[in-house]
């Protein structure tokens, strides 16, 4: 399947409270939140086109290293399809899967909500800054039970 993404930070231990974390950038977003904190990765047009094997191969060659994925943008539900097959993917690892999204709570698929275990959702409001976890004081944290 493919996917466009602005890039990977590996080892990330910002993205996933203390987990030590593989995080994929999705290219593209249509929100445009003042503020945003990847400008860069709004446009839709760059990034690096790929298939989201690739990235599962890379995740799977590092899952000793790895305690969390996190997928990141841009915004990861403008590609629903590739997100869900990523997501998938790691269901059947002990990494946990974390989400961050401009989309609220309601508007996000179900069967993304099912397999996802830590959502950041609600759109990043610069006037709402927190200077901590999350961004902004509107965004929500949606832990799935168990985690």
């Amino acid at each position: 399947m493919q996917i466009t993404v602005g890039g990977f930070t590996d080892l990330s231990t910002i993205d996933a409270g203390e987990l030590l974390a593989f995080s994929v950038f999705f290219q593209g977003c249509k929100k445009r939140c003042p503020g945003c904190h990847n400008p860069d990765l709004q446009p839709f047009a760059g990034g690096l086109k790929m298939d989201t094997q690739a990235i599962k191969e890379r995740i799977w060659r590092n899952r000793d290293w790895y305690e969390a994925v996190v997928f990141v943008g841009g915004e990861p539900l403008e590609q629903p399809e590739a997100l869900e097959d990523l997501l998938e993917f790691l269901r059947g690892t002990n990494m946990q899967s974390w989400l961050y999204t401009g989309y609220e709570p309601n508007e996000i698929p179900p069967q993304i909500k099912e397999l996802v275990d830590v959502i950041v959702a609600g759109p990043f409001r610069d006037d709402l800054k927190t200077g901590g976890f999350p961004a902004s004081s509107n965004q929500t944290v949606l832990r799935r039970q168990g985690n």
